[in-house]
């Protein structure tokens, strides 16, 4: 039996989509199917075929810091943009009213919603600039920095099923580090163009909740647009309106998951985010790997097609026509640079 492995960017993915008739999605750690997608007139119906119970059945409290859990696998659904906060709505007004003030506004999400990619999966706040707190910065950076010593994974491989699959994460980061590279620090990177860091207060504060908001209320008072709060942790808001800070609070969202109908982008981010955060996918018998040894990009991903030449060749075929059009286009964008 031969074996067929491949490095990609996360684009790439709709590659791989492209060419399986139905997309299934299993974890092999637990053996467990997760999602189910086929194409639809407007993208693919993508049903969830996991539910909290086929967790529980695999999911050893203690090791619960870091195997993936029912919460991980809803969460890839919100930073994949298809399930929304509850009150999205309400949230949708208060921006139109916002939208009256003639001095402006800037909104400041809280760390959560980096986790949930929501300022880049909400269009409506395209033109608007964001202020991030530095203490948010800060815990998605910290977060980063927790990587597997080789007791922590002999202890994994003690509680999972096809355990072999660890040893590509060895000395590589946690799950914990891994939303935070690989979901919260991708949306970092791609809103940093808008922008602009409130630098952490210098007078004391008891936690971080208090710093991040004593921040952002002394950045809203050294500019003369309004700054707004972002936030889906309802504890933070007390300190909000002890400091007289504006905010919004987000609900969680409580729906099923069920079926939903996607794009394509939302598929493939729900692929990569499923990847990330549980280290270790399958896709229609091809294994995905969202952390392994070599990995240099925030955006890269590991293939290894354990079972069929034929799928393996269609893809590298389709793989290396992408990526050469690709040079062709950016050798053409370079030209007309000159």
């Amino acid at each position: 039996m031969g074996m067929w492995s491949e490095i990609i960017e996360k684009p790439e993915l709709q590659i791989l989509i492209n060419i399986l008739p139905e997309v299934q999605v299993g974890y092999p750690l637990y053996e467990i199917p997760l999602i189910r997608a086929r194409p639809s007139e407007r993208g693919y119906i993508v049903e969830a075929l996991a539910e909290r119970r086929d967790f529980a059945r695999f999911l050893p409290e203690h090791l619960a810091y870091d195997l993936p859990g029912y919460a991980d696998f809803y969460e890839c659904f919100i930073s994949s943009g298809i399930l929304k906060y509850d009150n999205i709505d309400e949230f949708q007004k208060s921006l139109e009213l916002y939208e009256y003030l003639r001095k402006g506004v800037v909104f400041a999400p809280d760390t959560n919603l980096f986790y949930h990619r929501f300022i880049s999966n909400f269009r409506p706040l395209d033109r608007y600039q964001i202020a991030v707190a530095e203490g948010v910065q800060k815990e998605i950076e910290n977060a980063m920095n927790y990587k597997y010593h080789h007791s922590q994974l002999a202890e994994l491989k003690r509680a999972v099923k096809n355990s072999y699959l660890l040893n590509e994460l060895s000395n590589r980061r946690m799950k914990k580090s891994r939303k935070a590279a690989y979901i919260a620090l991708k949306e970092f990177e791609r809103l940093k163009d808008r922008i602009i860091i409130a630098e952490s207060v210098r007078e004391e504060a008891h936690n971080n909740d208090e710093i991040i908001v004593k921040s952002l209320k002394r950045f809203d008072n050294m500019t003369p647009s309004l700054v707004v709060f972002l936030t889906a942790d309802i504890a933070i808001t007390d300190v909000a309106e002890i400091e007289g800070l504006e905010y919004f609070l987000f609900e969680y969202p409580r729906e099923k998951l069920g079926k939903h109908e996607v794009s394509a982008y939302q598929l493939r981010t729900l692929i990569f985010n499923l990847a990330a955060v549980f280290g270790i996918i399958e896709v229609n018998g091809i294994l995905v790997f969202g952390e392994f040894g070599g990995k240099k990009g925030l955006n890269e991903l590991k293939l290894i097609f354990q079972h069929e030449n034929r799928l393996y060749n269609e893809f590298e075929f389709h793989l290396k026509l992408c990526r050469k059009l690709m040079r062709i286009m950016e050798g053409k964008k370079s030209a007309t640079d000159y």
